[in-house]
């Protein structure tokens, strides 16, 4: 009895430890594709992602994608600043000229760099020019200039 014992224990943990040779075809179709965003769908996410927070206001949302630095020209601040000194300034630009529409006027696109002009409607109209770098698999604002047309 020792032995069958001895041969069944044996027996299932072959089983537990071996895998299908083959695919399990008929369970292919039910998982989800999981693949990357095509570089169109990318530009179009960020495309559409700047519309929207310039139309709104909303700093934080353009800020998440800036570079470590940033060459940014609001009015008559010109400079060089971290993530979250632009941040702030931009921040103060919407506080005090509330966005009432956004439109990308012109695009462009040279290698890994790609840029924006836009047209910012507030109390007056606006000249927005965004920079931008594909780095580590997506984007990052490197300059942003806003100016009164």
């Amino acid at each position: 009895m020792r032995t069958y014992t001895t041969l069944f224990i044996l027996l299932l943990s072959g089983f537990a430890w071996s895998q299908p040779s083959e695919p399990d075809l008929v369970n292919v179709d039910l998982m989800p594709a999981e693949r990357g965003a095509t570089t169109i769908q990318q530009q179009q996410s960020f495309e559409s992602m700047m519309v929207t927070a310039f139309k709104t206001g909303n700093a934080e949302k353009i800020a998440s994608y800036f570079s470590d630095n940033v060459d940014l020209s609001i009015e008559s601040k010109e400079d060089l600043y971290s993530k979250s000194q632009a941040e702030q300034i931009l921040k103060t630009f919407f506080l005090t000229h509330k966005p009432k529409d956004f439109k990308i006027i012109h695009k462009g696109k040279s290698g890994q760099s790609e840029y924006f002009i836009g047209e910012l409607s507030s109390e007056e109209i606006y000249r927005v020019t965004i920079n931008s770098k594909s780095m580590g698999g997506s984007k990052r604002i490197t300059s942003l200039t806003i100016v009164v047309e």
